[in-house]
């Protein structure tokens, strides 16, 4: 059972709903071309080692899902998507010291997309994407949840395509997304064993996504 902090039950669901309300507010006087759509996939982690007292702490990957809604701005060739994301890491094995623990990872996403279209037809449009990431991670494990970083920046990277449909357009996408800060804090304990992360001690992830518009 997931076990947040209560500062993220109580206030970071108003940070996140307010940060997105006045992105789409602030862009929506330029565009006839802005839609809201939603999108859901999986996602594939990895944690980056660490050092601990005698040895090193070894991070398995995961596999999770994600699901969320995006407001895509289009500006001709161009575009800007807006995102809000609930991710499942899924269940993290790591060994620290001898013992073997195991917790499970979620974060609130809030990717900012810069969409660049590769090739225009009017059923396929090719496009990369890049831009920042922001993510707010709370996991079931007490231990591990007070050494966790609780507020993380990445990057994403892209490939996706346009596809008219009709009644709708969907997005497939293959995304990339590499941290730029810590995973977890750079000093921290789990059960008594103290441990240092490494500068590089990072969470990538990859993605398949697909989202759609009406």
């Amino acid at each position: 059972m997931l076990h947040p902090h209560p500062y993220t039950i109580m206030t970071m669901p108003r940070i996140l709903s307010t940060v997105l309300l006045v992105s789409v507010l602030a862009f929506t006087p330029f565009s006839s071309h802005a839609q809201l759509g939603v999108a859901a996939g999986l996602n594939f982690a990895s944690i980056d080692d660490i050092d601990v007292a005698g040895g090193r702490g070894n991070f398995d990957s995961a596999t999770g899902y994600h699901i969320g809604a995006f407001y895509d701005l289009g500006l001709g060739p161009a575009g800007l998507r807006l995102g809000l994301f609930y991710r499942d890491m899924g269940d993290v094995d790591v060994s620290l010291a001898g013992l073997r623990e195991s917790f499970d990872v979620s974060m609130i996403d809030i990717p900012v997309d810069f969409r660049f279209n590769v090739l225009a037809t009017p059923v396929i449009r090719p496009y990369i994407l890049a831009g920042p990431v922001f993510s707010f991670a709370s996991t079931d494990n007490d231990d591990f949840d007070d050494a966790l970083t609780d507020v993380q920046v990445g990057g994403n990277v892209g490939l996706g395509l346009s596809v008219n449909i009709g009644v709708a357009r969907l997005f497939p996408e293959l995304r990339y997304s590499v941290g730029l800060s810590r995973f977890l804090e750079d000093d921290a304990a789990v059960r008594g064993v103290r441990f240092t992360a490494d500068d590089t001690q990072r969470q990538n992830s990859v993605m398949l996504r697909l989202g759609i518009l009406f």
